[in-house]
């Protein structure tokens, strides 16, 4: 695995400049200079022939530096192996990509081989947001301006390995009929959804860890479901939560007289929030925690 490499930035121009997004990737530095994810330590430690040593806490979340060495990596390596024209992570078409993905992580981290579902799907979430912010930042102002063709230069200088054939197939996908249906899919359940998550970098995995390093116990999910949601003076981020969060007080006063139990993903949170769990990412929880 190559470190991020430094070109001097294309001198050609490129349509408008890039949208804001959550995502400081195409947001540079004074001088104008994205700071690259070089994973140096990792780099300096595969040159050794050794491994970066992850410890995992009682939820199989990967802690302290390692584990944030860790996600990292696993976002280093899904720009530079999963194509950014690929609609969907799940094609079979991606195995042998994806196999080289968790290759190149058992390689650099000690990571066991029932963590490998988790690491894929760590992946697959950076990639979508690798796209996303890439679609904000460079085209979807500009999807029938001719040249959006052309790869903008922050892509050259930042990300060479997409190559010029790779950001073709990405602009002729984002202007499909069928990108365009997908795509105000997800803006109509975007708008339906009220209670995202406002709790920034730290996320769910820190959170626990801290919590769990002040009590000696896990939060519980509609613990950390609100820690998310709360400003630092108590509280709440956005009045949209102030339901779920009234929802969530009365279910644990009767869970504490006795008059509600939870069983299994029936939990207070499910209760407040008024839906069941589905099969896919556990609610108030990292992507590394599994249903079990």
């Amino acid at each position: 695995m190559s470190q991020d490499h430094e070109e001097e930035c294309s001198t050609q121009t490129h349509v408008g400049k890039p949208r804001r997004t959550n995502s400081p990737r195409f947001n540079p530095d004074e001088d104008g200079r994205r700071r690259a994810t070089l994973m140096t330590r990792v780099h300096q430690v595969r040159a050794k022939g050794q491994r970066i040593e992850v410890s995992f806490d009682g939820k199989g979340q990967p802690l302290g530096k390692a584990g944030d060495e860790l996600q990292s990596w696993i976002g280093v390596l899904a720009r530079e192996h999963i194509p950014i024209w690929i609609s969907d992570f799940r094609s079979a078409d991606l195995a042998p990509r994806k196999e080289r993905v968790w290759m190149e992580v058992v390689t650099s981290f000690t990571v066991d081989e029932s963590y490998k579902r988790c690491v894929l799907k760590s992946c697959g979430e950076s990639v979508k947001g690798f796209r996303y912010d890439l679609y904000q930042a460079f085209v979807r102002d500009h999807i029938d301006d001719e040249n959006v063709w052309q790869r903008p230069p922050k892509v050259v200088h930042n990300y060479p390995t997409i190559t010029q054939d790779d950001w073709e197939k990405f602009i002729q996908y984002r202007r499909t009929p069928e990108f365009k249906r997908l795509s105000e899919q997800g803006s109509e359940i975007r708008k339906k959804s009220k209670y995202g998550s406002t709790g920034g970098r730290d996320g769910y995995r820190k959170r626990d860890q801290a919590h769990f390093e002040k009590t000696g116990k896990y939060a519980e999910r509609y613990e950390s479901w609100l820690d998310m949601r709360v400003k630092p003076d108590g509280g709440l981020k956005k009045e949209e939560f102030k339901p779920i969060a009234e929802n969530i007080e009365e279910f644990t006063q009767q869970e504490t007289q006795g008059s509600f139990e939870s069983v299994g993903t029936e939990d207070i949170l499910t209760k407040a929030l008024g839906n069941a769990e589905h099969s896919g990412r556990i609610r108030g929880q990292s992507e590394f925690v599994k249903q079990s």
